[in-house]
């Protein structure tokens, strides 16, 4: 099927549209947008130049995809907004374009961002990751697949949060949250637990998640050192106390704190 593009919509010269796209009501897309079969555009919309939208994206009312990042390094080079096909964009979100010439600003697929959520310059965000409402990252900040991040946390520039991870609402984390954790609370935010439901979610098995519950313990429990308990498990059979152990020796930020010493 063609496009299908409402009258008070601005499409410029240069628009790449597949089969069967809508563009609602006083959209605006510029040139050098891509927009893959199937989207939904929705009305107030405005996707500027250099963003890419996979198949089957849902953009609603009032969201901006692509915008200069917020960011005083940017001088204009041309960077791009990757995302992924079957993303689901609520309400007035804004997703900015990378700073530095070539560089992304990478959202993957089957991605939902909620109301007035916010992804600054150059960050990563994972497959099947949910971004709840009022929800901002700051510039570079990388989210793991499957991760959900609740309401109005704050994520700090530079900062990596694992896959399968669950953020409360109102958190403020500025250091990295190793794979498969839940997370509270700001200056410091603290380990509080296994995602055991994200890890059941996973398909991943009884054993390995047995194994993945028991090193998050040991790593994030009362006095532990985390980087010397991650280096114990670095050569564990199981895939993801591996994974686990890596994330923390490759962190730079540090992680969060583990549990209070009793």
């Amino acid at each position: 099927m063609e496009a299908t593009i409402h009258p008070t919509a601005t499409v410029f010269p240069g628009v790449e549209l597949g089969l069967d796209v809508a563009v609602g009501p006083y959209s605006v897309i510029e040139s050098g947008a891509v927009l893959g079969d199937g989207c939904r555009i929705g009305p107030l919309v405005h996707i500027l130049g250099r963003t890419e939208l996979g198949p089957r994206c849902k953009v609603s009312a009032g969201t901006v995809l692509g915008g200069e990042p917020q960011d005083d390094k940017y001088h204009g080079e041309r960077t791009l907004v990757s995302i992924g096909a079957d993303c689901h964009f609520h309400e007035h979100v804004t997703v900015n374009r990378a700073t530095g010439e070539g560089n992304s600003t990478v959202i993957g697929k089957g991605v939902r961002m909620m109301a007035g959520a916010h992804v600054g310059h150059n960050c990563t965000v994972g497959d099947h990751a949910v971004l709840v409402n009022g929800i901002a990252l700051g510039g570079y900040a990388s989210i793991g697949e499957r991760s959900i991040l609740s309401g109005n946390a704050m994520i700090h520039q530079f900062t990596r949060v694992g896959r399968l991870c669950m953020v409360a609402g109102g958190s403020m984390v500025t250091s990295d949250v190793p794979p498969f954790s839940i997370v509270t609370g700001a200056h410091p935010v603290r380990w509080r637990g296994v995602n055991r439901i994200g890890l059941t979610r996973a398909g991943i098995d009884a054993e390995e998640s047995a194994a993945i519950r028991r090193a998050l313990r040991c790593i994030f429990g009362p006095g532990a050192n985390a980087r010397l308990e991650a280096k114990a498990r670095l050569d564990s059979p199981v895939a993801g106390v591996r994974e686990l152990s890596q994330f923390i020796l490759d962190s730079s930020r540090g992680v969060c704190a583990g549990l209070n010493k009793r």
